[in-house]
This record gives C-alpha cells, structure tokens and sequence, in this order.
C-alpha cells in the first residue's frame, strides 16, 4: 500500500467505517420497520399485491445493503492486511481519488472496464 499515504489510508479507513455504520443503521431500520408491519386479512386484492410489492421491493434493499455491507467488511479486512487498494486482477495500485469514489473497489479502473465490457 506504499502508494497511499498514511493520511490517505487512514481517510479511507474512517470512510468504509462510517458507510460501514450507516448500512448497518439502515439494516435496522429495515428490520425495526418489517417487525411493525403486521400482514392483515382484510382488504381486496389489489391492498394484498400492494403489500407484496413492498414486502418484494424491502427485500431487495436489504439484499442490497447486505451485499455492500459484506464489500466494506473485506475492505477493511484488506486494510489490515495491508493489501487495500490493489487491483485484484492485475496487481497494480488502484488510485486513491477511485478509491475515495468508491472504497469497496477491488479493481483499478482499467481492470474494471475491460470487466465490464467482457459482460456486455
């Protein structure tokens, strides 16, 4: 990691830390939210597909912050294994300003496009 600086490495840090409490908030409240919401009998069908949506589209959230919950936690693992910040795929230093955009990033910026284009 001798391409970030100590004050940049330490940014970062306290940025993954900080989306890593606010994911771990909006878990909460998704489950705070879930346990209030009661499932009723009464209404029509159209109330019940409503409902379902919801109950659908809450999941996938939570899906989502848990996925990227798991990113920060291997993140910050990297950190403290004194690999953060190097391209999973061609070993070379993923800059800070990407980093700083995107913390959770595994790949450096050519790496990642080559990816992305390989699956379009």
């Amino acid at each position: 990691m001798e391409h970030l600086s100590k004050e940049q490495l330490e940014f970062l840090k306290n940025l993954l830390l900080q989306r890593k409490r606010e994911v771990l908030q909006r878990l909460k409240t998704f489950h705070e939210s879930e346990s209030s919401k009661v499932s009723t009998e009464v209404g029509d069908e159209i109330d019940h597909a409503d409902w379902e949506m919801e109950r659908f589209n809450q999941f996938r959230l939570r899906e989502r912050e848990t996925l990227y919950l798991k990113k920060v936690e291997y993140a910050l693992k990297k950190i403290e294994a004194g690999t953060y910040g190097i391209c999973e795929n061609c070993g070379k230093p993923i800059s800070f300003e990407r980093l700083k955009a995107r913390p959770v990033a595994i790949y450096c910026i050519e790496c990642k496009k080559i990816l992305e284009q390989q699956e379009d």
